[in-house]
């Protein structure tokens, strides 16, 4: 269940299209998510899973995969 959050997140905060791979996102690969959509995942992120994610997670998170790894270490169950 958790993993189709993550994924909704994804979609509405970098305003993606239908269709879009995001398991195979990456920043600054995918035009929507640059940093301005950076700013906007991450607060999307926070509020549907009740976290605050810190800096250094914030910096770590360029990648779908990572930001999975990383809400796994906050207690989001997968």
């Amino acid at each position: 269940m958790s993993r189709e959050i993550i994924i909704k997140a994804f979609a509405v905060a970098l305003d993606l299209p239908a269709g879009t791979d995001i398991e195979a996102l990456e920043l600054g690969v995918n035009p929507q998510w640059d940093s301005i959509g950076h700013m906007a995942l991450v607060p999307e992120l926070e509020e549907r899973f009740g976290i605050a994610l810190d800096t250094d997670d914030l910096i770590a998170m360029n990648t779908f995969a990572a930001s999975i790894e990383i809400l796994k270490r906050y207690g989001v169950a997968l």
